[in-house]
């Protein structure tokens, strides 16, 4: 749905209530609360902040309906300024479809470090090009300009850790996990020829990546 259709949509259920609230039912309210509810998880999302606030408000379930049904016209109320902002929905969802590409590209990672006919560094390579692409990521969503910094995995991971973003264990591991893919790409395979440092170093970063994914 396209977002002039949602605004019109959010008022056309701001209607579904009388405007005065005297008016207002049990069985409306809570009806009327399902309904937001249900369209806020169809159209916009679980993964947003309008969901879980509106969601949590489900708690009040045991007292009065009103107090659902205020809940869900502001919640509405909200959604319409910020979409009428121009703002962007989907930011979330569209980083968590980049993520799960990367954890593909991760697998196969894996898949080629325990496959003897390939040697050990195209699983390092593939493993420091995903581990890139996440830190790239992960500084676009946590909203870090790297615009001045080169963007490879040494200075994007110093900047996240200079705007605390990441730890400076992360930092350690991150360089040493970006040590073995310019090993890898230099053509130094023999020292990257130990295959089990390599599936330790893909395990690390698959780590890295759940813990900084939440």
């Amino acid at each position: 749905m396209e977002v002039n259709e949602l605004i019109k949509k959010i008022e056309e259920l701001d209607e579904i209530l009388p405007k005065d609230e005297n008016n207002w039912s049990n069985s409306a309210c809570n009806s009327f609360f399902i309904t937001i509810l249900q369209f806020i998880n169809n159209y916009i999302g679980r993964d947003t902040e309008f969901y879980r606030i509106l969601s949590g408000s489900s708690s009040i379930g045991y007292g009065p309906a009103t107090e659902k049904a205020r809940a869900a016209k502001n919640i509405l109320k909200s959604l319409k300024d910020y979409l009428n902002l121009n703002l962007d929905l989907n930011k979330t969802e569209n980083y968590n479809i980049k993520i799960d590409i990367i954890s593909d590209f991760m697998v196969q990672a894996i898949e080629l470090a325990n496959n003897q006919k390939f040697h050990p560094a195209a699983a390092g390579i593939l493993m420091g090009a995903s581990l890139e692409e996440f830190l790239k990521k992960l500084a676009e969503e946590k909203e870090v300009d790297v615009g001045e910094v080169k963007l490879t995995i040494d200075p994007i991971s110093r900047k996240l850790y200079e705007e605390n973003i990441i730890s400076k264990q992360d930092l350690k591991d991150i360089t040493s996990w970006a040590g073995i893919r310019n090993e890898a790409t230099h053509g130094n395979f023999e020292d990257v020829n130990d295959r089990k440092r390599i599936l330790n170093a893909i395990e690390g970063v698959n780590l890295f990546m759940r813990k900084h994914s939440n």
